[in-house]
């Protein structure tokens, strides 16, 4: 089985060299609105129950516009065109769902959409057959460490955390192996809790390439064991 690791293109010919390339919402925007991007971030338990106001993003005049967007004012999931979210319909996708969005590029305004994912497969990591390390600031590697489940896993971050108190500290997933529970019809998921990358099968990027969609990355996911 071969997956993806899939995210918005940086500093490419498609995107311009600007990243993100949304950086910040139109003028005046209440970012601390209930139902703002940056509550919308928080949405990563269950789905928002309300209509989160995208209206509307601005796409920095250095950059070009793609089909897939990158963003930095909100996360868990993808700021998308019509034609891509048409294509991400016709496969197998976790929990999720499309929110209408506005964006601005030079002063001209274009309908997209928000595609807003739950995903989380701890529970069906097959935790010996895995590698993980203690993660610090998200950038070193401090040494490996033996998880033989998830309860292990909860317990050793809290020791960990509360050994290391005011430090950035966690436990993170270099290799994940997966158990037999886990399904793979799926075309797009995400690990979660000790993994942050988004991954597609190979039949989502093939019509990804085939309908020369913009904007998007895809390299092969090597830290996945089936």
């Amino acid at each position: 089985m071969q997956y993806y690791i899939f995210k918005p293109a940086a500093g490419t010919s498609e995107t311009g060299q600007e990243y993100p390339q949304v950086q910040k919402m139109r003028p005046g925007y209440n970012y601390k609105a209930h139902n703002s991007v940056h509550a919308l971030s928080r949405e990563y338990q269950k789905l928002p129950d309300y209509e989160p106001d995208l209206d509307y993003f601005i796409v920095h005049s250095r950059a070009k516009l793609t089909d897939l967007l990158s963003v930095a004012v909100t996360h868990g999931g993808f700021l998308m065109s019509e034609k891509l979210k048409s294509i991400f319909e016709q496969f197998n996708l976790p929990t999720h769902k499309f929110f209408s969005a506005k964006i601005q590029h030079k002063k001209q305004f274009y309908d997209y959409y928000w595609m807003h994912i739950m995903s989380n497969l701890a529970d069906v990591v097959d935790y010996p057959r895995s590698t993980f390390f203690v993660y610090h600031d998200y950038s070193k590697n401090l040494g490996y460490v033996d998880i033989s489940s998830k309860e292990e896993l909860i317990q050793k971050r809290q020791k960990i955390k509360s050994d290391n108190p005011g430090k950035l500290v966690t436990i993170w997933a270099e290799k994940i192996a997966f158990g037999p529970s886990f399904d793979k019809t799926l075309d797009l998921f995400e690990v979660g809790t000790f993994n942050s990358d988004y991954y597609i099968s190979e039949s989502l990027k093939y019509v990804i390439v085939k309908e020369k969609i913009t904007g998007c990355s895809m390299h092969p996911a090597k830290n996945l064991i089936f």
